[in-house]
């Protein structure tokens, strides 16, 4: 019983880490590729535009990560959870 839920825990924790790492990485990778690729290199925008765009992509990728992991969270906590018996 106490590996089971050893067990649990990590893969809990596995998810958590990954969907931690998906919050903080995918914004910021979004906002230096849209911001070198897409606005200085193919639209030739200026700096601070450049700059008010690709935080727009990085705040919705961000919201993005965000949602996908209260959507996980949501799922997996209202499958998982059952009712404990009690053994008299």
């Amino acid at each position: 019983m106490m590996v089971q839920k050893e067990q649990s825990e990590l893969s809990i924790f596995k998810v958590v880490l990954m969907h931690c790492i998906y919050i903080i990485a995918f914004p910021v990778i979004a906002f230096f590729l849209s911001k070198f690729l897409l606005s200085n290199g193919i639209f030739g925008l200026s700096a601070v535009a450049s700059n008010v765009y690709a935080a727009g992509i990085a705040i919705l990728v961000l919201h993005v990560a965000l949602g996908a992991f209260i959507y996980k969270a949501y799922t997996d906590s209202s499958g998982s959870t059952k009712p404990q018996s009690k053994a008299d």
